[in-house]
């Protein structure tokens, strides 16, 4: 197995274990996000990492496929649809997943607690999604 390919599927694998994470708490995060520093701090992270990962593994498969390098997040996920690696139709609805990484990096003396939430009962099953259609 190819150095890219092999790097690709390491972080699928910690990216799966990160939804796992999320998914096995959901109902505890979403119950606390609200009322706990701790949980809150903990989600935060978590969400991070998975919209950090989905950027660092949509970059990889852009240097895999020989695609001209985007210059932001956004133009990353756009360029795989374009491509056909994921769906186009999903690339622009996904396309929010780098927007929330920025948000969490940069926006951190805002309330994170909607956007948090949002992810928690809609952006795990699309970081499913996505990582269904890299797997193909």
């Amino acid at each position: 197995m190819r150095d890219k390919e092999r790097v690709i599927l390491e972080k699928i694998e910690r990216l799966e274990e990160e939804i796992r994470y999320l998914k096995e708490n959901k109902e505890r995060f979403l119950k606390g996000l609200p009322h706990s520093v701790d949980i809150r701090k903990i989600v935060e992270r978590s969400v991070y990492l998975c919209c950090e990962i989905v950027l660092d593994i949509s970059d990889l498969l852009i240097v895999k496929n020989g695609l001209s390098k985007p210059l932001t997040y956004v133009e990353i996920i756009y360029k795989l649809g374009e491509n056909k690696i994921i769906p186009e139709e999903f690339a622009y609805r996904f396309v929010y997943i780098a927007g929330l990484r920025n948000f969490l990096s940069h926006d951190y003396i805002k309330d994170t607690v909607v956007e948090l939430k949002k992810f928690l009962k809609t952006g795990i099953r699309d970081v499913e999604r996505f990582i269904e259609f890299i797997r193909k």
